[in-house]
Parts: structure tokens; sequence; C-alpha cells
């Protein structure tokens, strides 16, 4: 029995770093781009950093497995996103982008347990991706992270980091059936820094 455990879990190890044959459906299509000069991009990246900030805390708290710490990373995720669509200066394109994330986000605090909050995140990632390559967000390195097995060990999420060291928030700390043994499951997708 208990060398078909340590099988089981050798196999499950192999698959986390195999194949990603879901990876397609992990990216989000890129949408036309935006116009924005580019005497603007310092301004875009100073009015974008407190919600790429306020993401990667709500990151960091799934990690946690901290419910009451991701719905308060998601409300000031909200506040940030809130407040970048009541920007007049910036372009109606980038309010529109963020008023969904804002509106995922206060979806994400009345959501009831992990699974359905990791998927809302899951739907963050999704969208914030795109935009920061839109904008050609530059304030700070963001690294896009893939999990092969992120939703029923099957379905690949992806979700963006500002280190490049691999801190799984879709398996965590203390996952139901890992516990922390897959924190470190995942791998390095596309960045919006380089990569040395």
């Amino acid at each position: 029995m208990i060398r078909l455990s340590l099988v089981g879990l050798v196999l499950l190890f192999i698959s986390c770093g195999g194949g990603h044959e879901n990876h397609a459906e992990a990216t989000a299509a890129v949408p036309e781009p935006m116009m924005i000069d580019s005497s603007q991009w310092t301004v875009v990246d100073r009015e974008m950093t407190p919600l790429v900030n306020a993401y990667f805390g709500l990151k960091n708290a799934l990690i946690e497995w901290d419910s009451t710490l991701a719905n308060q990373q998601a409300a000031v995720l909200k506040a940030a996103g809130d407040s970048l669509v009541a920007d007049s200066t910036l372009p109606e394109a980038l309010r529109s982008q963020v008023g969904s994330i804002a509106a995922e986000a206060d979806g994400f605090i009345g959501d009831q347990n992990l699974e359905q909050k990791r998927r809302a995140f899951s739907m963050m990632s999704q969208q914030l991706l795109p935009l920061l390559k839109e904008i050609n967000y530059k304030a700070q390195p963001v690294y896009q992270q893939i999990c092969p097995m992120a939703f029923n060990d099957t379905e690949t999420a992806y979700w963006l980091s500002g280190e490049r060291e691999i801190s799984n928030p879709y398996l965590g700390k203390k996952h139901p059936k890992y516990a922390s043994g897959m924190l470190h499951c995942g791998e390095l997708g596309d960045s919006l820094t380089r990569v040395p």
C-alpha cells in the first residue's frame, strides 16, 4: 500500500512538470492594441501599480489559504480598480478593462469557498495579463506562472507574480490533498520583464 502511494505521488510530481496540453486554454486572447501615446506610459505604469500590487497581495493570501486576508486583498484590488475607472484622464478602453477586473474582485469577495475564489482569481489573471501587455507595463517585473493541475488536478490555469520563484496560489500551503507539497509546482510562462 505504501509503495502504491509512493508511485502515485511520483506520478503526480511528474505530471506537474510535464506537458501542458491545456496551456492554450489558459492563455487569454490579446485585445486590439490600445492607443496610448508613449509619453503616457510612465503615467499609466504609475497609475496601474496599485492595482498590480493589490493583485499580488491577493495571490499571496491564496498561497496561505487565508480566506479573510484574501477577501481584504480583493477589496483593495477592487478599490484600486474603481479608482482607475474613475480617472477620466486614462483611455476609455483601459478603464473598461480595469472595470472588469474590479467587478471580478467584487465577485471574489462574495464567493463562499476557496475553490470558487480561485476560479475568480484565475479570471482576474486572464484579464490582467493582456491588459499589462497592451499598455507595455514596465514599472516592475511581472512573470506569468502556469499550473497544469490548478483545478481538479487536470485543468491548467496561470497567475502573475513579481518573482520568478514559483509559489502556487491554486495549490497553496494548506491544500486538502497535498498540504504544502505542491507549493512550488508550476513553470514560468510569459514575462513582462527580461528574464535573466
